[in-house]
């Protein structure tokens, strides 16, 4: 079975840049996303140092200069795209709200500042979310799309002193990489209504 590599391609002025948690390192500039699936095998045998197959899961960022901060949406694209598109378009409709915005910009950053929010479904496991986290340190925050219009949010992190889960710790909660984030959402309050006046924060 081929190995599952995470590929988190971001757009720049120039075209865009690709990463991988599972390819440390590995920052890859292109003109077009064509160009970067037509390479991305023969790239990833010259990092590894060694054949495919790989199954690469393409996630598509983008970044927002927001409400004093830096935001990134993160979003797969595999079989539960539509859905995830829900999500995507939630978490826009609240970053044109200014309070909801600085709420968002105000949840755990990663090593460069950025608070990055996932589209997440309630099915995706916590173990699919470790994959994306940066193993030199990372912080995540998954967005859950619930009744119309409500989301709710999550923060996670990964680093040393927890080695997978810091604001959710899967240790004391039970939790095991199989669980999946439905279970963790069931025990975080249902937030506000993206449309409403107050912030949206878990």
């Amino acid at each position: 079975m081929a190995e599952v590599i995470h590929l988190i391609v971001r757009s720049v002025e120039d075209g865009l840049y690709a990463t991988s948690p599972q390819a440390p390192g590995l920052a890859h500039g292109v003109s077009s996303l064509s160009e970067l699936r037509a390479e991305i095998d023969e790239v990833l045998a010259f990092h590894f140092d060694r054949p495919g197959p790989f199954h690469v899961v393409e996630h598509h960022e983008r970044h927002y200069e927001i409400a004093g901060g830096e935001l990134v949406i993160r979003i797969a694209l595999d079989e539960h795209r539509k859905e995830r598109e829900e999500v995507y378009k939630r978490l826009g409709r609240a970053l044109t709200v200014q309070d909801q915005a600085r709420s968002l910009v105000a949840t755990s950053v990663n090593r460069v500042g950025e608070a990055v929010y996932v589209c997440a479904l309630p099915s995706d496991t916590i173990g699919w979310l470790a994959e994306q986290f940066d193993p030199r340190g990372d912080a995540l925050t998954i967005a859950v799309a619930v009744a119309e219009p409500f989301i709710v949010t999550v923060p996670f992190r990964y680093g040393e002193e927890d080695p997978v889960l810091g604001t959710v710790g899967i240790t004391q909660e039970g939790y095991t990489l199989r669980s999946t984030l439905g279970e963790v959402l069931r025990e975080t309050p249902i937030v506000r209504p993206v449309n409403g006046p107050h912030p949206i924060v878990a």
